[in-house]
């Protein structure tokens, strides 16, 4: 047998096709340019298939009219098969929104259980707080709240039309809104009040709400994140069964956390502030204080420590006793951000905390001083701290000042590791070296420590913190979302070329 003889074309098609059945659709559907007889065998794969994901990698390259005629030819070939999972990433202008409707009546009478529209693609202005691109958004069918298969639900850049029907969804699970700007505070009571088996919910970016109420000795909610939902003012919470909590955007909102005693992990970051809101931030943290994960950004460390000598005379320190895992989102590195970390760790001890991660800027380092933070350091140490990981250091002198803190006070610390920025670095080995020198001559109060520098081309095999998401960095990248300054837009008018569609 030839040494460039193609084995596998020449097996029997049955077991071709058992083999493309084991691939995802995507990959399948790339074995049709290996020669005429791969030409449509791909198509067993799109038949046999209880998912059907179109993303990002399958729409970057079709137009909408392209992306159209694709979608309608697979539905076709699927046939009246059953369909588990459907998704679809695509930005419609509203001639499509027949084949939209369309392509959720086919889905729906295949019985599909998770369906996810996502049609969030398009222009943001600079901030990336709104679209600007003029372009409506998706009015879902009534016919899909009939729907009583349906257990994961996810819409964006869609809206939703009052009243809401949702006898029939008292099987739904998970709910994920994102501009939804049509949602109101009346259809998200009716959501709760309906939807009884609701274990998941995500809010993002849903402008009409004002406020919110999850309260209910019978809601079975075990995770809630509301993010860049920034009408918002009132939040109330008793959940029983609520495990994690997320919140993004700004805090000036009144808040009543009744039964929150189940919460195991929160994520509390704002977006701007300033001293208002700090007491909103220390209420909001001391009634979350039994967490064991939490994740708190820069602004979260300010308000913290900007009312210390209001807040903490009276409380005396509160400290956060079972926290166990603590992530940090830092958007500079100054001698204040430091003395920002120092005096959180002071006035909110955590003696059983085992995990620290630091996400340092790419952007921004300072090194002017303007707090002598080595001369408040206090007693600080951290009996049960084995794990630390810092991920974008750049070297700078105040980065290593922060290292040197920790390792002086982790007395049973087993490994730090240093993940490289990019930016700074750009995988030069003689600059990985120098950091590494410095990082081996500074004193360390466990002698077994390791500590691991890894470049940015690196593979990182090590733990991840509970909270991978950061929606100040989503709310940058937002996927493909294109972003415009206003200015521009100002002086250049967007057109939507019809011929485009």
């Amino acid at each position: 047998m030839g040494r460039g003889e193609d084995r596998i074309s020449n097996l029997a098609n049955e077991i071709l096709h058992s083999i493309l059945c084991l691939m995802p659709l995507k990959y399948a559907i790339r074995t049709s340019t290996l020669s005429k007889r791969w030409r449509h065998l791909w198509q067993i794969n799109l038949i046999c298939s209880t998912s059907l994901q179109f993303g990002e990698d399958f729409s970057c390259n079709q137009s909408p009219k392209q992306f159209v005629a694709t979608l309608d030819r697979y539905l076709q070939l699927h046939g009246d098969r059953n369909l588990d999972k459907f998704g679809i990433l695509f930005s419609p202008f509203d001639v499509f929104f027949p084949n939209l409707e369309n392509w959720v009546a086919t889905v729906l009478a295949k019985g599909v259980k998770d369906l996810e529209i996502d049609l969030s693609q398009g222009v943001l202005n600079s901030s990336h707080d709104y679209y600007i691109d003029d372009r409506m958004s998706f009015l879902v069918p009534n016919s899909l709240f009939n729907c009583n298969s349906l257990t994961h639900l996810s819409l964006s850049r869609c809206n939703l039309s009052d009243p809401l029907d949702l006898t029939n969804f008292s099987g739904l699970s998970s709910l994920s809104l994102n501009n939804v700007n049509l949602l109101t505070d009346a259809m998200l009571s009716n959501i709760l009040q309906y939807c009884v088996s609701l274990e998941s919910i995500c809010l993002q970016r849903c402008e009409i709400l004002d406020n919110v109420k999850f309260v209910g000795v019978e809601l079975k909610l075990q995770k809630l994140v509301i993010v860049d939902c920034f009408n918002v003012f009132v939040i109330e919470i008793s959940a029983p069964k609520l495990e994690s909590f997320v919140y993004y955007g700004c805090i000036s909102f009144w808040h009543d956390f009744g039964n929150v005693s189940k919460v195991n992990d929160a994520y509390i970051c704002a977006d701007t502030g300033g001293e208002v809101f700090a007491v909103q931030f220390f209420t909001i943290l001391s009634d979350l204080s039994h967490v064991k994960v939490l994740t708190i950004c820069s602004m979260g460390l300010m308000h913290l420590i900007s009312g210390e000598h209001e807040y903490y005379e009276d409380n005396l320190l509160l400290g956060l006793h079972n926290l166990q895992e603590l992530q940090l989102v830092l958007d500079s590195i100054n001698e204040e951000q430091i003395y920002c970390i120092v005096s959180f760790f002071r006035l909110w001890p955590s003696p059983f905390l085992e995990k620290l991660f630091l996400q340092l800027t790419s952007n921004y380092y300072n090194e002017s001083i303007s707090w002598s933070a080595q001369e408040m350091i206090p007693d600080i140490v951290f009996p049960n701290l084995k794990f630390i990981k810092i991920t974008n250091f750049g070297g700078s002198s105040l980065e290593l000042k922060l290292v040197k803190f920790f390792l002086e006070r982790a007395i049973v610390l087993d490994s730090i590791y240093i993940l490289l920025n990019q930016s700074s670095i750009s995988n030069n080995s003689l600059s990985r070296r120098i950091i590494q020198g410095q990082l081996s001559v500074l004193p360390k109060a466990s002698k077994d420590a390791l500590i691991v520098i890894c470049g940015p081309l690196d593979c990182d095999c090590t733990i991840n913190p509970t909270h991978t998401t950061l929606y100040h960095e989503e709310n940058r990248r937002n996927g493909t979302t294109m972003h415009l300054d206003d200015d521009i837009m100002s002086r250049e008018n967007i057109l939507l070329d019809q011929e485009f569609l």
